[in-house]
């Protein structure tokens, strides 16, 4: 089960992909609700960004999230 990240209603999930090169691509999706059951909102598939560690990409992940639901409230 991937980590979720509750927020204003909203669950951030994040879908850390690991590169050959051994970055890390910061993939996530915002659900409706809590727990991540709700309708999904927004999806990150394929982020240009490149992080070295996967905690960078998760804090940049939470950061741009937070953001984005911040400025589109269900």
């Amino acid at each position: 089960m991937s980590q979720i990240f509750p927020y204003k209603g909203n669950a951030v999930i994040p879908e850390i992909k690991k590169l050959d090169n051994g970055k890390f691509m910061a993939c996530f999706v915002i659900h409706e609700g809590k727990d991540g059951s709700g309708k999904l909102r927004y999806q990150r598939k394929a982020p240009t960004n490149e992080f070295d560690t996967e905690d960078e990409a998760i804090a940049y992940i939470l950061d741009f999230s937070g953001d984005w639901i911040d400025e589109n409230p269900m």
